[in-house]
């Protein structure tokens, strides 16, 4: 699946491999024996999603590194299983500077809880703004005192798992088949019902296209500033990931399936987990593409949405560099 979103996709098995200086995939059949070759514009691309079973050589991986191309990696459940991303070294745009003054935003306990704060508030609030979008009553104020309030990363992440919790209830009165996608509980790895399987893969790919953003920038993807980086290898996508959810996943989600995009055929379960079928990955990914090709109005500017994604990117890197004031977009 190839589209004009700089994204590819690699839903069937095969092996993607280096010829001179592009890339191929060679599409296997059932025995693994190769059936056809496409060429992959190695100019071409950003980043590739691969959701099959797909050979990789390591001269491949090591051109794929060069070339500063993300690959994204998915269980034969579509399950999100990680990231292969390009060494800093290999990076456009990145400052030793700029990565000591992050790191200082970090260790400083009144910077990081700012920065925190500041990135749940657009959180809040542009879920907020989905509720009133379609009519639904939605209480924001009560958690943005709360996160006002908050004196701890901690106290954040308990306001944040309060307000999501109300916030998901809410879906109930925005999704009009409640039948098959009645919201009960926020379930993971692996989600145990069609809504939530929804949720965690619209949801990686918001992740995911926030991480390819910030590769574009002077900012480090392993600091973030809400969740903790000692975890996980990448944390600052999943910050900044939190005010676009709202903005683009979710109304995305709400689109689908209040126009009967998605419906329960779209589902199958595989050895009692639940999945989709490649002509559901292709509703959706088509949906994501057009949103994030769409352009709005951000000032006297017309940007796409990944584009805006990066400018709030650049806009926590001033905050980080030059300590001014940082508020969040609000959608």
């Amino acid at each position: 699946m190839q589209k004009s979103d700089r994204t590819h996709f690699l839903m069937v098995a095969g092996r993607v491999r280096r010829e001179a200086n592009n890339l191929k995939f060679d599409r296997y059949d059932e025995d693994f024996n190769v059936v056809s070759t496409k060429p992959l514009p190695i100019k071409g691309i950003d980043e590739i999603y691969i959701l099959a079973k797909v050979d990789l050589d390591s001269y491949t991986m090591a051109f794929i590194a060069d070339n500063n191309i993300l690959l994204h990696f998915f269980s034969p459940f579509q399950s999100f299983r990680g990231n292969f991303f390009p060494n800093t070294s290999n990076s456009v745009n990145k400052s030793g500077f700029v990565l000591l003054q992050q790191l200082r935003a970090f260790d400083d306990e009144v910077h990081r809880l700012y920065l925190a704060k500041q990135v749940t508030k657009g959180h809040f609030i542009n879920g907020a703004n989905n509720c009133k979008k379609y009519g639904v009553e939605f209480d924001v104020e009560q958690y943005l005192e709360t996160l006002e309030k908050a004196t701890t990363i901690n106290d954040i992440m308990t306001t944040e798992g309060a307000y999501q919790k109300n916030y998901y209830q809410a879906w109930n009165s925005i999704i009009k088949n409640q039948r098959s996608f009645k919201f009960i509980k926020r379930t993971k790895r692996p989600p145990t019902d069609k809504i939530n399987c929804l949720i965690s893969y619209v949801n990686t790919r918001i992740y995911n296209i926030t991480l390819s953003e910030i590769y574009k920038t002077e900012l480090d993807p392993r600091i973030g500033f809400l969740h903790e980086p000692n975890y996980r290898s990448l944390s600052l996508h999943l910050d900044i990931a939190e005010i676009f959810k709202p903005i683009i996943g979710d109304n995305i989600i709400f689109t689908l399936l209040n126009k009967n995009e998605i419906t329960a055929k779209s589902f199958k379960t595989d050895s009692g987990r639940i999945r989709f079928t490649n002509e559901a990955i292709k509703t959706i990914e088509l949906k994501i593409i057009k949103k994030m090709t769409e352009q709005t109005m951000i000032g006297e500017q017309k940007l796409t949405w990944r584009q805006v994604i990066r400018r709030e990117v650049n806009r926590i890197k001033r905050n980080v560099v030059e300590t001014s004031e940082y508020e969040p977009f609000i959608g």
